[in-house]
């Protein structure tokens, strides 16, 4: 079976629009019912890593999606890809993101496309930054964590699936 190679999505990158669609998302699990490692964590916007960098945190079910984002210029900002987290559209809607990666010896590592096939039928695709600096940013693969604007039920089937997916690339390439 022949595969369409990764689409790339352009990424968001309005802080207050990550805030928005962050809260949305998290809003959807907020039932006493769901248990709590069910249950996103979000840390709100604040200083990233390095200076003129800002991230947002954001957990669930053992996989973390810290987004951030490089200040270009005063009302231009940049994602990170160094970062596991991503908002981006995807046919005119948003999408939270989280980059296909597992934890192994002697570092982390990306998965590459043939890798990913083997524990998902669903489609990576690439986040492409607004502004270039002329360096290859279709490096990293992303899987579809949610979309934050869908109906509460569609959010919570979207997560736990991403977190399906996140834990058997986790058993099948990773390390415990």
């Amino acid at each position: 079976m022949s595969r369409e190679p990764p689409r790339s999505l352009r990424a968001i990158e309005q802080p207050a629009e990550i805030d928005r669609l962050l809260a949305l998302w998290g809003k959807a699990f907020d039932e006493k019912s769901i248990p709590a490692r069910q249950r996103p964590r979000l840390k709100p916007m604040g200083p990233g890593r390095r200076e003129g960098f800002t991230q947002w945190g954001a957990k669930v079910g053992g996989m973390e999606m810290n987004i951030s984002l490089e200040e270009v210029t005063a009302n231009r900002w940049r994602i990170d890809h160094g970062n596991q987290g991503a908002l981006a559209t995807l046919d005119g809607q948003p999408v939270l993101l989280r980059q296909w990666y597992v934890k192994r010896a002697p570092t982390d590592a990306s998965l590459t496309a043939a890798e990913i096939a083997q524990v998902s039928e669903e489609p990576p695709f690439y986040v492409t930054p607004g502004v270039h600096r002329g360096t290859p940013t279709e490096r990293r693969l992303y899987q579809i964590v949610a979309m934050p604007e869908a109906d509460v039920a569609a959010i919570r089937e979207q997560t736990a699936a991403a977190i399906a997916r996140h834990a058997a690339a986790m058993e099948k390439f990773g390390f415990a």
